[in-house]
Protein backbone atom coordinates (compact mmCIF):
# COMPACT_ATOMS: atom_id res chain seq x y z
CA UNK A 1 0.00 0.00 0.00
CA UNK A 2 1.41 3.40 -0.95
CA UNK A 3 2.03 6.02 1.75
CA UNK A 4 -0.54 8.34 0.10
CA UNK A 5 -3.25 5.67 0.23
CA UNK A 6 -2.29 4.82 3.80
CA UNK A 7 -2.55 8.44 4.87
CA UNK A 8 -5.86 8.82 3.06
CA UNK A 9 -7.25 5.78 4.85
CA UNK A 10 -6.12 7.07 8.24
CA UNK A 11 -7.61 10.48 7.53
CA UNK A 12 -10.91 8.79 6.69
CA UNK A 13 -10.70 6.79 9.92
CA UNK A 14 -10.24 9.98 11.91
CA UNK A 15 -12.91 11.97 10.09
CA UNK A 16 -15.68 9.39 9.91
CA UNK A 17 -15.77 8.51 13.63
CA UNK A 18 -19.22 10.00 14.30
CA UNK A 19 -21.92 9.60 16.89
CA UNK A 20 -24.12 6.52 16.90
CA UNK A 21 -27.73 7.21 16.08
CA UNK A 22 -28.87 6.18 19.57
CA UNK A 23 -26.81 9.03 21.02
CA UNK A 24 -27.55 11.62 18.36
CA UNK A 25 -27.30 15.23 19.49
CA UNK A 26 -30.43 17.32 19.97
CA UNK A 27 -31.29 20.81 18.81
CA UNK A 28 -30.56 23.10 21.74
CA UNK A 29 -30.66 26.67 23.03
CA UNK A 30 -26.89 26.99 23.49
CA UNK A 31 -24.09 25.60 21.31
CA UNK A 32 -20.46 25.63 22.50
CA UNK A 33 -17.90 25.30 19.71
CA UNK A 34 -14.66 24.23 21.44
CA UNK A 35 -12.27 25.86 18.99
CA UNK A 36 -11.81 28.41 16.25
CA UNK A 37 -8.48 29.07 14.54
CA UNK A 38 -7.68 32.21 12.55
CA UNK A 39 -3.93 31.64 12.48
CA UNK A 40 -2.15 32.09 9.19
CA UNK A 41 -3.01 29.39 6.65
CA UNK A 42 -5.98 28.18 8.72
CA UNK A 43 -9.71 28.71 8.22
CA UNK A 44 -12.65 27.93 10.50
CA UNK A 45 -16.26 27.97 9.30
CA UNK A 46 -19.06 27.93 11.86
CA UNK A 47 -22.58 26.93 10.87
CA UNK A 48 -25.71 27.56 12.96
CA UNK A 49 -29.14 26.43 11.74
CA UNK A 50 -32.61 27.25 13.02
CA UNK A 51 -34.66 24.05 12.79
CA UNK A 52 -37.96 25.71 13.77
CA UNK A 53 -40.24 25.55 10.73
CA UNK A 54 -43.15 27.59 12.14
CA UNK A 55 -43.69 30.29 9.46
CA UNK A 56 -45.25 32.74 11.91
CA UNK A 57 -43.34 32.23 15.17
CA UNK A 58 -40.19 30.33 14.17
CA UNK A 59 -37.71 33.21 13.90
CA UNK A 60 -34.98 33.50 16.54
CA UNK A 61 -32.05 35.79 17.22
CA UNK A 62 -28.69 34.15 17.90
CA UNK A 63 -25.66 35.69 19.57
CA UNK A 64 -22.16 34.49 18.64
CA UNK A 65 -19.77 35.03 21.57
CA UNK A 66 -16.09 34.66 20.65
CA UNK A 67 -13.74 34.05 23.60
CA UNK A 68 -10.18 35.18 22.86
CA UNK A 69 -7.43 32.79 23.97
CA UNK A 70 -5.10 35.63 25.05
CA UNK A 71 -7.32 37.39 27.59
CA UNK A 72 -10.58 35.38 27.62
CA UNK A 73 -12.51 38.54 26.73
CA UNK A 74 -15.44 38.31 24.33
CA UNK A 75 -16.49 39.69 20.97
CA UNK A 76 -20.21 39.50 20.15
CA UNK A 77 -22.21 39.21 16.94
CA UNK A 78 -26.03 38.94 16.87
CA UNK A 79 -28.08 37.76 13.91
CA UNK A 80 -31.69 36.84 13.20
CA UNK A 81 -32.51 33.43 11.72
CA UNK A 82 -35.91 33.02 10.11
CA UNK A 83 -37.66 29.59 10.14
CA UNK A 84 -35.44 26.89 8.55
CA UNK A 85 -32.68 29.48 8.10
CA UNK A 86 -28.97 28.67 8.31
CA UNK A 87 -25.82 30.77 8.40
CA UNK A 88 -22.16 29.88 7.90
CA UNK A 89 -19.48 32.38 8.88
CA UNK A 90 -15.71 32.43 8.38
CA UNK A 91 -14.37 33.26 11.82
CA UNK A 92 -11.41 35.15 10.36
CA UNK A 93 -13.89 37.62 8.83
CA UNK A 94 -16.50 37.52 11.58
CA UNK A 95 -13.91 38.16 14.30
CA UNK A 96 -10.73 39.36 12.54
CA UNK A 97 -9.06 40.76 15.67
CA UNK A 98 -8.72 37.39 17.41
CA UNK A 99 -6.48 34.49 16.50
CA UNK A 100 -7.78 31.50 18.45
CA UNK A 101 -10.20 30.53 21.19
CA UNK A 102 -13.72 29.16 21.45
CA UNK A 103 -17.25 30.30 20.57
CA UNK A 104 -20.64 29.82 22.12
CA UNK A 105 -23.94 30.67 20.44
CA UNK A 106 -27.24 31.09 22.27
CA UNK A 107 -30.85 31.83 21.39
CA UNK A 108 -32.35 35.27 22.10
CA UNK A 109 -35.81 36.75 21.88
CA UNK A 110 -36.64 38.62 18.68
CA UNK A 111 -38.74 41.00 20.83
CA UNK A 112 -36.47 42.10 23.68
CA UNK A 113 -33.11 40.43 22.99
CA UNK A 114 -33.17 38.39 26.21
CA UNK A 115 -31.64 34.91 26.30
CA UNK A 116 -34.55 32.47 25.93
CA UNK A 117 -35.40 28.81 25.77
CA UNK A 118 -35.48 27.90 22.10
CA UNK A 119 -34.22 24.34 21.73
CA UNK A 120 -34.07 24.62 17.95
CA UNK A 121 -30.40 25.36 17.17
CA UNK A 122 -27.99 22.92 15.55
CA UNK A 123 -24.52 23.58 14.19
CA UNK A 124 -21.09 22.39 13.18
CA UNK A 125 -17.53 23.71 12.72
CA UNK A 126 -15.32 22.97 9.73
CA UNK A 127 -11.54 23.42 9.80
CA UNK A 128 -9.30 23.84 6.77
CA UNK A 129 -5.53 24.22 6.65
CA UNK A 130 -2.86 24.89 4.08
CA UNK A 131 -1.99 21.19 4.15
CA UNK A 132 -4.64 19.26 2.28
CA UNK A 133 -4.98 16.65 5.03
CA UNK A 134 -6.13 19.28 7.55
CA UNK A 135 -9.82 19.17 6.68
CA UNK A 136 -12.10 18.02 9.46
CA UNK A 137 -15.36 18.81 11.20
CA UNK A 138 -16.33 19.01 14.88
CA UNK A 139 -19.84 19.38 16.29
CA UNK A 140 -20.47 21.73 19.22
CA UNK A 141 -21.32 20.75 22.77
CA UNK A 142 -25.10 21.24 22.97
CA UNK A 143 -26.94 22.53 26.04
CA UNK A 144 -30.73 22.40 26.26
CA UNK A 145 -32.40 25.18 28.23
CA UNK A 146 -33.67 24.29 31.71
CA UNK A 147 -36.29 21.54 31.66
CA UNK A 148 -38.61 23.50 33.97
CA UNK A 149 -38.71 26.49 31.62
CA UNK A 150 -41.47 26.98 29.07
CA UNK A 151 -40.56 27.48 25.43
CA UNK A 152 -39.69 31.12 24.88
CA UNK A 153 -39.08 31.83 28.58
CA UNK A 154 -36.10 33.90 29.71
CA UNK A 155 -33.18 31.67 30.73
CA UNK A 156 -31.23 34.29 32.72
CA UNK A 157 -32.97 33.46 35.99
CA UNK A 158 -30.59 35.45 38.20
CA UNK A 159 -30.41 38.40 35.77
CA UNK A 160 -26.60 38.54 35.77
CA UNK A 161 -26.05 38.28 32.01
CA UNK A 162 -24.15 34.99 32.45
CA UNK A 163 -25.23 31.70 30.91
CA UNK A 164 -25.36 29.31 33.90
CA UNK A 165 -24.87 25.62 33.11
CA UNK A 166 -26.58 24.61 36.33
CA UNK A 167 -29.63 22.65 35.23
CA UNK A 168 -31.92 25.63 35.80
CA UNK A 169 -30.86 28.03 33.04
CA UNK A 170 -29.18 25.42 30.81
CA UNK A 171 -28.17 21.80 31.11
CA UNK A 172 -25.32 21.01 33.49
CA UNK A 173 -21.79 20.53 32.21
CA UNK A 174 -20.13 17.07 32.15
CA UNK A 175 -18.51 15.95 35.39
CA UNK A 176 -15.78 13.95 33.66
CA UNK A 177 -14.51 13.77 30.08
CA UNK A 178 -13.47 10.48 28.47
CA UNK A 179 -11.33 10.41 25.31
CA UNK A 180 -11.55 6.87 23.93
CA UNK A 181 -8.27 6.91 22.01
CA UNK A 182 -4.98 8.70 21.60
CA UNK A 183 -2.00 7.67 19.49
CA UNK A 184 1.48 7.46 21.01
CA UNK A 185 3.17 10.77 20.21
CA UNK A 186 6.34 10.82 18.14
CA UNK A 187 7.42 11.04 14.49
CA UNK A 188 4.10 9.58 13.26
CA UNK A 189 1.68 11.38 15.61
CA UNK A 190 1.45 14.96 16.84
CA UNK A 191 -1.93 15.58 18.44
CA UNK A 192 -3.33 18.53 20.40
CA UNK A 193 -5.67 18.73 23.37
CA UNK A 194 -8.24 21.55 23.60
CA UNK A 195 -9.24 22.39 27.18
CA UNK A 196 -11.95 24.80 28.39
CA UNK A 197 -12.52 25.71 32.03
CA UNK A 198 -16.19 26.45 32.71
CA UNK A 199 -15.90 27.29 36.43
CA UNK A 200 -14.87 30.67 37.83
CA UNK A 201 -14.46 32.54 34.59
CA UNK A 202 -11.92 34.50 32.61
CA UNK A 203 -9.71 35.39 35.59
CA UNK A 204 -9.31 31.80 36.79
CA UNK A 205 -6.55 29.24 36.36
CA UNK A 206 -7.69 25.63 36.31
CA UNK A 207 -5.80 22.48 37.25
CA UNK A 208 -7.07 19.28 35.65
CA UNK A 209 -6.31 15.70 36.63
CA UNK A 210 -5.62 13.20 33.86
CA UNK A 211 -5.67 9.42 34.13
CA UNK A 212 -3.86 8.03 31.08
CA UNK A 213 -4.31 4.36 30.21
CA UNK A 214 -2.15 2.30 27.89
CA UNK A 215 -3.63 -0.53 25.81
CA UNK A 216 -3.19 -3.04 28.66
CA UNK A 217 -5.17 -1.30 31.43
CA UNK A 218 -2.06 0.22 33.06
CA UNK A 219 -2.84 3.72 34.30
CA UNK A 220 -0.60 6.76 34.78
CA UNK A 221 -1.55 10.10 36.31
CA UNK A 222 -0.72 13.66 35.36
CA UNK A 223 -1.93 17.22 35.94
CA UNK A 224 -2.08 20.27 33.72
CA UNK A 225 -2.73 23.93 34.52
CA UNK A 226 -4.22 26.46 32.11
CA UNK A 227 -6.29 29.61 32.04
CA UNK A 228 -9.75 29.68 30.46
CA UNK A 229 -8.93 27.97 27.11
CA UNK A 230 -5.89 26.24 25.73
CA UNK A 231 -4.89 24.18 22.72
CA UNK A 232 -1.77 22.29 23.72
CA UNK A 233 0.31 19.46 22.19
CA UNK A 234 -0.17 16.22 24.11
CA UNK A 235 3.56 15.94 24.79
CA UNK A 236 3.42 19.34 26.52
CA UNK A 237 0.82 17.89 28.88
CA UNK A 238 2.77 14.77 29.81
CA UNK A 239 5.55 12.55 28.48
CA UNK A 240 3.27 9.60 29.26
CA UNK A 241 1.69 10.27 25.86
CA UNK A 242 4.93 9.53 24.00
CA UNK A 243 5.08 6.39 21.91
CA UNK A 244 8.52 5.62 23.30
CA UNK A 245 7.24 5.67 26.88
CA UNK A 246 4.18 3.57 26.05
CA UNK A 247 6.38 0.94 24.41
CA UNK A 248 8.39 0.73 27.65
CA UNK A 249 5.27 -0.16 29.67
CA UNK A 250 3.48 -3.49 29.95
CA UNK A 251 1.46 -2.78 26.82
CA UNK A 252 -0.46 -5.39 24.86
CA UNK A 253 1.78 -6.53 22.02
CA UNK A 254 0.07 -6.76 18.66
CA UNK A 255 -2.52 -4.09 19.53
CA UNK A 256 -0.69 -1.13 18.06
CA UNK A 257 -1.78 0.73 14.92
CA UNK A 258 0.92 0.59 12.21
CA UNK A 259 3.54 0.35 14.92
CA UNK A 260 2.10 3.23 16.99
CA UNK A 261 0.82 2.59 20.52
CA UNK A 262 -2.67 3.69 21.60
CA UNK A 263 -4.39 4.49 24.87
CA UNK A 264 -7.30 6.45 26.35
CA UNK A 265 -7.80 9.34 28.81
CA UNK A 266 -10.02 10.41 31.72
CA UNK A 267 -10.05 14.17 32.43
CA UNK A 268 -11.51 15.73 35.56
CA UNK A 269 -11.25 19.21 37.03
CA UNK A 270 -9.26 19.48 40.28
CA UNK A 271 -9.41 23.16 41.27
CA UNK A 272 -9.97 26.57 39.69
CA UNK A 273 -8.55 29.67 41.35
CA UNK A 274 -8.05 33.40 40.90
CA UNK A 275 -6.36 36.00 43.11
CA UNK A 276 -9.54 36.22 45.19
CA UNK A 277 -11.49 32.93 45.00
CA UNK A 278 -11.13 29.19 44.62
CA UNK A 279 -13.55 26.47 43.46
CA UNK A 280 -13.01 22.76 43.88
CA UNK A 281 -13.86 20.29 41.12
CA UNK A 282 -14.32 22.80 38.27
CA UNK A 283 -16.33 21.84 35.20
CA UNK A 284 -13.88 21.23 32.34
CA UNK A 285 -14.51 20.07 28.78
CA UNK A 286 -11.94 18.80 26.32
CA UNK A 287 -11.53 17.75 22.70
CA UNK A 288 -8.60 15.86 21.20
CA UNK A 289 -7.45 16.89 17.71
CA UNK A 290 -5.55 13.89 16.41
CA UNK A 291 -2.78 13.98 13.82
CA UNK A 292 -1.47 10.63 12.58
CA UNK A 293 0.75 10.51 9.49
CA UNK A 294 -0.45 14.06 8.67
CA UNK A 295 -4.10 12.96 8.67
CA UNK A 296 -5.99 15.29 11.02
CA UNK A 297 -9.37 14.62 12.63
CA UNK A 298 -11.43 15.21 15.75
CA UNK A 299 -14.72 14.27 17.34
CA UNK A 300 -16.61 15.12 20.51
CA UNK A 301 -15.56 13.08 23.55
CA UNK A 302 -17.70 10.99 25.85
CA UNK A 303 -18.80 12.24 29.25
CA UNK A 304 -19.74 10.75 32.62
CA UNK A 305 -21.99 12.48 35.13
CA UNK A 306 -22.91 16.15 35.40
CA UNK A 307 -22.06 19.04 37.69
CA UNK A 308 -23.78 22.37 38.26
CA UNK A 309 -20.86 24.82 38.56
CA UNK A 310 -20.30 25.71 34.90
CA UNK A 311 -20.79 29.27 33.60
CA UNK A 312 -20.33 31.27 30.38
CA UNK A 313 -18.49 33.51 31.20
CA UNK A 314 -17.90 35.53 34.39
CA UNK A 315 -15.17 38.19 34.23
CA UNK A 316 -14.90 38.94 37.97
CA UNK A 317 -12.01 37.55 40.04
CA UNK A 318 -14.76 36.28 42.39
CA UNK A 319 -16.41 34.10 39.72
CA UNK A 320 -20.15 33.48 39.79
CA UNK A 321 -22.04 32.30 42.86
CA UNK A 322 -25.46 32.63 41.23
CA UNK A 323 -28.08 29.94 40.62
Amino acid sequence: MSSNLLRGGLAALLLLAGHASAGVDQASSLLLFPCYDNTRQSQTFLTVTNTNDDPTAGSIRVEFVYINQNNCLETNRTRTLSPNDTITVATSLDNPNSVRGYVYVFAKSTVNGHAVKADQLIGTARFFGAVGSEDYEVQPFNFLAGAALAAGADTDLDHDGIRDLNGNEYEQAPAEIHLPRFFGQGPSANSQLVLINLTGGAAFQAIVDLLIYNDNEEVFSSQYQFRCWQKVPLLNVSNVFSDTFLKSTGHATGEDVLGVETGWIRINGNVAFSSAAQFQDPAVIAVLIENLLNGVGADLPFARGVQANGDLLPLSILGDNGL
